[in-house]
């Protein structure tokens, strides 16, 4: 398990205030092992478990350390930036002086990475900086709860808290790479002090810069101050100079005493930005007795507004696109259906499966005759049982499943009532042949395609001696009563299709279209010709004239 109890950063600092530490006081070795402060353990440690690469410090080996472009770093775990004080005891003419010193410490928490290299540097002075290179092996256990402290950056000059610093770092994992950039001022030692007051204090800041925004972080304060909450504005260097609000609003902690985070989004902004933390307190009232901090001023160039531009039109494009298409499926919906249609020779006309009881053989022989009719003098494609003896297999059930994958429509022929099966009449005995259960299978199939994607179109047709009632499956249909309905069913099968390609189906159709296509022709030549022969002795007479 990956530990790092508290009182490890009290040793370091103890070690440091005595002039020596292992991880910070020795100079001389590139390499130092950080296993001890990671398991706790230091009687009993592998030296490889953590590895600590060290640069020298203010050198140009670090200063040209380099970072990829900065990412979203969440995959990472925590990292957080808190100062402390150290004192630090100088002899001035045999008479010893005790000063208070910022140190900064860096926190890693719920460590997600293996790998982690990270540089400390002066905004303004790049050989003033301080890198390091971490390196835990994968030997090692890690959990969620997870923290190593690092205290070895002492900016210990005295106009500190005036500096400008940034700390870059680039954490890696066996899947990906995430990397990271914080902006601080470090602050003075009176700020962290036990003496200090709420009209005095004023907190440590820092910027965490991410792809699309900008978070703020804000130390809390010391125990012993009551920080009510935090007027946080966010500011904008104007063209005139000077510094224009961009936005302000106030946080209340829900914690006193945990870090707080403010994130403004900069997508299409360009320029220098700050933030600006007043805390607020009982006696700070309308902007009397307060203290502000403002944090680094951050140059940001936003690519986000090329990209939000070229995002709009091509928004506008595609969307003007969109409408268009729409335009289109409407007009060839409703005003070119003739037009599509005509593309095709022929256009195929439904296939039409007739269903019917075949309990009567009147019945079956209205149904027959129907069948023909339609055929033979409206061209329509009918699927009927009546061909089974006509296909290679002879078997009703093979085409009674090939029938119905590939129709359009169902049509199911209502039969006589049952009591009219009692009349000893010959014509009126059940069919028994093989025919007898396709009504009910095609009805079976018919049932279950009712949640398919492409359902059936559906009718029922009645004859005057159908008084049987309808099966389930096509009760909720349309019914059309013959003859009564005759041409409503013959517009409703024959919908969409083109008059003349329907007319030429039949024989009797072709012969027609055959004789006035070569009438039109023949009678519109002659036509011209008497037209064109009248205007030539019109125009010879006027030229006579």
């Amino acid at each position: 398990m990956f530990r790092l109890p508290y009182y490890v950063f009290t040793f370091v600092i103890l070690k440091y205030v005595s002039g020596y530490s292992q991880l910070c006081g020795n100079k001389t070795e590139k390499t130092l092992s950080c296993t001890k402060e990671i398991i706790g353990d230091w009687d009993h440690a592998d030296y490889d478990l953590c590895q600590m690469e060290v640069y020298p410090q203010n050198s140009p080996e670090c200063g040209t350390m380099t970072f990829g472009p900065v990412v979203a770093n969440s995959g990472i775990g925590g990292v957080t930036l808190k100062p402390h004080i150290i004192t630090v005891t100088h002899n001035e003419q045999t008479r010893p002086m005790r000063i208070n010193k910022t140190v900064l410490n860096i926190t890693f928490s719920n460590i997600k990475w293996t790998t982690m290299k990270f540089r400390f540097q002066d905004k303004y002075r790049d050989l003033k900086n301080h890198c390091l290179n971490i390196v835990i092996s994968k030997d090692l256990t890690i959990d969620d709860q997870s923290v190593l402290y690092y205290d070895c950056y002492w900016p210990m000059v005295e106009d500190a808290a005036l500096q400008s610093h940034m700390l870059d770092f680039e954490a890696a994992n066996d899947w990906s790479v995430y990397r990271g950039q914080f902006y601080f001022n470090v602050p003075s030692a009176a700020m962290l002090s036990e003496s200090v007051t709420e009209e005095d204090w004023k907190p440590f800041v820092y910027v965490e810069i991410f792809p699309s925004k900008m978070r703020l972080h804000v130390m809390p304060p010391p125990p012993h101050l009551r920080i009510t909450g935090y007027r946080i504005r966010v500011v904008k260097e104007c063209d005139k100079g000077g510094s224009c609000e961009v936005s302000s609003t106030t946080v209340d902690p829900a914690n006193a005493q945990t870090e707080l985070t403010y994130d403004y989004n900069f997508i299409g902004d360009n320029g220098l930005y700050s933030f600006v933390v007043v805390p607020l307190h009982a006696k700070c009232l309308n902007g009397i007795g307060c203290r502000n901090v403002e944090s680094q001023k951050i140059r940001i160039n936003s690519p986000e507004s090329l990209n939000i531009c070229i995002a709009s039109v091509t928004a506008l494009i595609v969307t003007s696109l969109f409408a268009y298409y729409i335009a289109l499926r409407v007009i060839r919906r409703y005003w070119c259906k003739d037009y599509k249609l005509a593309l095709n020779d022929i256009p195929a006309p439904p296939k039409v499966l007739v269903v019917y009881p075949a309990s009567s053989r009147l019945h079956a022989e209205c149904v027959a005759a129907l069948v023909q009719y339609l055929r033979a003098e409206y061209g329509l494609d009918v699927l009927y049982d009546g061909d089974v003896a006509g296909t290679p297999h002879g078997d009703p059930f093979l085409w009674a499943e090939e029938a119905f994958r590939t129709a359009t429509h169902v049509l199911y022929a209502a039969g006589p009532p049952e009591h009219v099966h009692l009349y000893p009449n010959i014509y009126d005995k059940p069919i028994l042949s093989a025919h007898k259960d396709v009504d009910a299978l095609l009805l079976s199939f018919l049932r279950a395609s009712r949640a398919s994607r492409r359902p059936k179109h559906v009718l029922n047709v009645r004859f005057e001696h159908s008084g049987a009632a309808l099966p389930p499956e096509t009760r909720a249909d349309r019914t059309f009563v013959l003859l009564q309905d005759w041409h409503k069913l013959v517009a409703y099968l024959s919908k969409n299709l083109l008059p003349k390609r329907h007319i030429m189906r039949t024989e009797r159709g072709r012969d027609l279209i055959e004789k006035l296509t070569r009438a039109k022709e023949l009678l519109r030549v002659k036509s011209d010709e008497a037209i064109e022969k009248c205007e030539k002795n019109a125009f010879e007479k006027k030229i006579l004239l």
